[in-house]
């Protein structure tokens, strides 16, 4: 993603101060979702879109060896004062990606796919570095969010529509369907990244759901074949 460069500083800001109990509590539920809250799968793990690193640094509390990738320069340069990656690559997304096919046994694309101008190329690119039985795990907005409906009738924005770079916006079904034409098997798509609630506001939140297929946002994950 391009950002003025007076930007950059507010825009990343969150991400390099996000406190690790933050970060545990949010990408603990991104990966229950995926069912991998237990295990990862073997191999390094890359993180596409990785911005300052808050993903990174997730990983690596997990024992995971990490590599990142952005488009933003100036975020890799906060990642890499943060986190003790192998790598940090700056690239497109929507270019050839610079790895070695069967690279990495996880790649994770959070909040990425809604950016690009088509879906189906990236996918292919994450498959092809993914080793065989090596997991894609990626986030996106519901295009069937119930807030969608719900917000303009309190006089507020969907947050799916509040960036003008997403211009790609998934529903399950869809993103269920791509995964599987690029050849992604045990596919898995559940909504609700982002519960209705968190119950009580302390260390240990529970998470209040949404009802199946409106909630705000989407996990989804395929396994290489």
């Amino acid at each position: 993603m391009a950002l003025p460069l007076s930007n950059e500083h507010d825009y990343f800001a969150p991400q390099v101060n996000k406190s690790d109990r933050k970060i545990a509590v949010q990408y603990g539920r991104m990966f229950r979702l995926a069912g991998l809250a237990q295990q990862l799968p073997p191999g390094p793990a890359l993180d596409v879109g990785c911005g300052a690193g808050p993903g990174l640094r997730y990983l690596l509390r997990r024992g995971a060896t990490v590599f990142g990738a952005d488009a933003n320069g100036y975020a890799l340069r906060q990642a890499a004062a943060l986190v003790a990656a192998q790598g940090l690559v700056q690239m497109d997304a929507t270019a050839a990606f610079p790895f070695q096919p069967a690279s990495f046994g996880l790649v994770i694309a959070s909040e990425v796919i809604e950016h690009l101008p088509g879906g189906l190329p990236f996918l292919q690119a994450c498959r092809r570095i993914l080793r065989p039985g090596g997991l894609l795990l990626l986030t996106t907005p519901n295009l069937w969010d119930v807030r969608r409906i719900t917000a303009p009738l309190v006089g507020r924005l969907w947050t799916g529509d509040t960036d003008p770079t997403h211009i790609n916006l998934y529903t399950p079904a869809r993103l269920r369907h791509e995964l599987q034409a690029i050849g992604f098997e045990a596919v898995r798509v559940r909504t609700g990244l982002k519960p209705m609630r968190w119950l009580p506001p302390h260390r240990n939140p529970i998470a209040v759901p949404y009802p199946p297929l409106i909630g705000n946002g989407m996990v989804a994950v395929g396994r290489a074949c």
